[in-house]
């Protein structure tokens, strides 16, 4: 009985080494399914894009004087031929206002014949002559908008210069905006006019605006050599919101949509070109499997044919190099 135990105990003990023997062998690895789902093709740009609005203008005194009134802060909103500030201009109000009676009085003459049309005519050069001077010493919104920069102080100098390092206003006006990106080259003949886009502000939160493509440039810029790229514009909703002009965004153009399709994980994908192929579990063992692919997305992949729904398939692994015949033990 003493032997026979003991050779029992040696089998055992033996076995129990091939058991641990195999499963160190088996590598632990992550896996996932085939499934049907919606898959995308997108475009993306190469960088983020910007945030433009239709009209931007720098606004100026357009003579020399002191700053008499600021009528406006920053963010402001302001309405067409609002007046955002002036500087001292009491006399040009002077003149404007005895050369308007002037005017009137000569248009009066006129009618009644007690005084020639040139009369007339001289009165309104020298009301416009008037207007001219008074609207320098004003500085008026073109445009609804939003003040977006002010550089501007009650007593301060304004000055008349050819290149103004600081605009006393800026506006901006509030149309919708829209969007400016760069993408690759290689995308441009992807992209055409009308198609959907998801675009990213995170100057004003997190979720996407949609928004779609108003203009393809069909140009390429080679200011960096080895990326060159080209510009697309897009419009979006922006829900009643007035969006920071200047903000970045990005912007990913949905160039492909199906649904209901067999789909898998990218990253479970090999090879390249019309050589792809997967690495299905069957019996806890990795089969080659040729595949041919549609579309992808950044989170799935089209399958057209090779794989059924429900097949698993292996992820890549720093644990072992993938190989047909392989036996894993599947993460779940």
């Amino acid at each position: 009985m003493g032997a026979y135990a003991a050779q029992r105990s040696m089998v055992l003990w033996c076995g129990a080494l091939l058991v641990l023997s195999a499963c160190k062998s088996a590598p632990e690895m992550d896996t996932t399914r085939v499934k049907r789902d919606t898959v995308e093709a997108t475009v993306t740009g190469v960088n983020s894009g910007t945030v433009k609005a239709e009209q931007i203008a720098e606004l100026a005194f357009g003579a020399v004087g002191r700053v008499k009134e600021v009528t406006v802060h920053l963010g402001q909103q302001v309405k067409q031929g609002e007046i955002l500030a002036q500087i001292e201009n009491g006399d040009l109000k002077s003149r404007l206002d005895v050369a308007a009676e002037e005017l009137a009085r000569a248009q009066r003459l006129s009618q009644s014949q007690a005084a020639s049309r040139s009369n007339v005519i001289q009165a309104q050069g020298t009301y416009d002559s008037a207007v001219t001077a008074y609207d320098k010493s004003l500085i008026r919104a073109p445009y609804d908008g939003v003040v977006a920069e002010l550089n501007l102080e009650v007593g301060q100098l304004s000055q008349i210069t050819a290149v103004i390092p600081l605009a006393p206003i800026r506006l901006v006006d509030i149309k919708p905006r829209y969007v400016r990106v760069e993408i690759d080259e290689v995308d441009l003949p992807k992209v055409q006019v009308g198609l959907p886009a998801r675009i990213k502000i995170l100057a004003v939160r997190r979720e996407p605006f949609k928004g779609s493509v108003r203009k393809v440039v069909p140009y390429v810029s080679t200011i960096r050599e080895q990326d060159r790229t080209s510009e697309i514009e897009l419009t979006l909703d922006s829900e009643g919101l007035i969006l920071p002009a200047g903000a970045s965004a990005d912007v990913e153009v949905v160039i492909a949509k199906k649904t209901s399709v067999l789909t898998v994980a990218p990253k479970a994908i090999f090879g390249r070109s019309q050589d792809r192929y997967v690495y299905r579990v069957v019996d806890s063992r990795l089969v080659k499997t040729p595949i041919v692919v549609g579309i992808a997305g950044f989170n799935a992949t089209e399958i057209l044919s090779g794989l059924s729904e429900n097949d698993e398939v292996v992820l890549p692994s720093e644990k072992a190099e993938l190989r047909d015949g392989l036996r894993i033990s599947p993460k779940r």
